[in-house]
């Protein structure tokens, strides 16, 4: 069967792909406004939304970390690890190249949503690096010193 070149296709196919594989629980997925909706259970018992905009290109986390004020020290230090999944000290498997996609943030009254900007249209690596991308955040950048912040709002178990 040949691949669609419909970008909604191709995510939608790619996503559907890690569900069947047991990667996320209680995946569902919807086309609305020329955009695909996702929400699947994954890292944590709360479902994640995700949404994929072809025209804009970006794959977005959206309030994928609630309750963290845009002044608050986790949220610059996690805008400072996005910005250094591009850089050159990362191993290439763990890098984001900043010649295909782009990574941001953004904060609305304290939710803040995660974004993966595909560059160059490679769907199949947009939807792996944003995947990889949130598992990052999730097992790397907040087991460290923001631990707190999981087991106040993703009800991580305390050590």
């Amino acid at each position: 069967m040949p691949e669609s070149p419909d970008p909604l296709d191709r995510v939608d196919a790619l996503l559907r792909s890690r569900a069947d594989r047991g990667v996320f629980r209680s995946f569902a997925a919807a086309r609305r406004r020329n955009r695909l909706e996702c929400s699947f259970v994954w890292l944590r018992e709360r479902p994640i939304r995700l949404i994929f905009d072809p025209r804009r290109g970006t794959l977005e986390f959206r309030d994928l970390l609630p309750n963290l004020a845009p002044t608050t020290p986790l949220y610059k230090d996690l805008r400072s690890f996005l910005r250094r999944l591009s850089g050159e000290t990362l191993p290439r498997h763990r890098r984001i190249d900043s010649q295909r996609a782009k990574v941001q943030s953004r904060n609305r009254k304290g939710s803040v949503s995660v974004l993966l900007q595909s560059l160059d249209g490679d769907w199949d690596y947009a939807v792996s690096k944003a995947l990889k991308l949130v598992n990052e955040i999730f097992l790397g950048f907040l087991r460290g010193p923001y631990y707190e912040y999981t087991v106040e709002n993703f009800q991580e178990p305390q050590d």
